[in-house]
């Protein structure tokens, strides 16, 4: 969960401090052999997840814009996980980026993790509502399902060429 602050955009919290402890049970639930490079979202909370897992991993950690959440208003809403849903749903909601967009962003920057990937399983930490976008253009889930049942951190295991997918830790 991130240290939530009114009348601070979301795109800018912290993890909170419980957030940060499971961020290392996180770190040792991942795969032995991971490629040397963590890719993360520059949204404060993916960066401290990927500094904490690289840190207790050895691992260094490579920013990218690509990651980042959908672009959405910055006031915070009270029925924010209804407005996500509806989001989800509908694939429009004023002011919230396309659809489109996301998936064609994140896309490409998993495909360029992947070809920066020299060895081991690529570790991407990224937003919930990107992924389940993304992972919804590729595979055959149900969206706003999926999304609602990701925890706060995630860690999920995806064969793209085979198109599955394994939950490997739930905070």
């Amino acid at each position: 969960m991130p240290d939530i602050r009114r009348g601070v955009a979301p795109a800018l919290w912290g993890l909170s401090e419980a957030s940060r402890e499971d961020c290392v049970l996180l770190a040792h639930a991942l795969p032995d052999r991971l490629s040397p490079t963590i890719f993360a979202s520059d949204e404060p909370k993916a960066r401290e997840t990927a500094e904490i897992i690289g840190l207790r991993r050895g691992l260094q950690v490579a920013l990218d814009t690509g990651f980042r959440e959908v672009d959405r208003p910055t006031a915070w809403d009270d029925d924010y996980r209804i407005a996500a849903a509806s989001y989800l749903a509908n694939g429009l909601r004023d002011g919230w980026e396309p659809r489109d967009s996301v998936v064609r962003r994140f896309g490409s920057s998993v495909l360029a993790a992947l070809n920066a990937t020299e060895h081991g399983t690529t570790v991407i930490v990224n937003h919930g509502l990107a992924l389940s976008l993304w992972l919804a253009a590729l595979a055959d889930i149900d969206l706003v399902p999926f999304w609602q049942a990701l925890t706060l951190p995630d860690a999920w295991l995806f064969d793209i060429d085979g198109a599955t997918s394994k939950r490997l830790w739930a905070g």
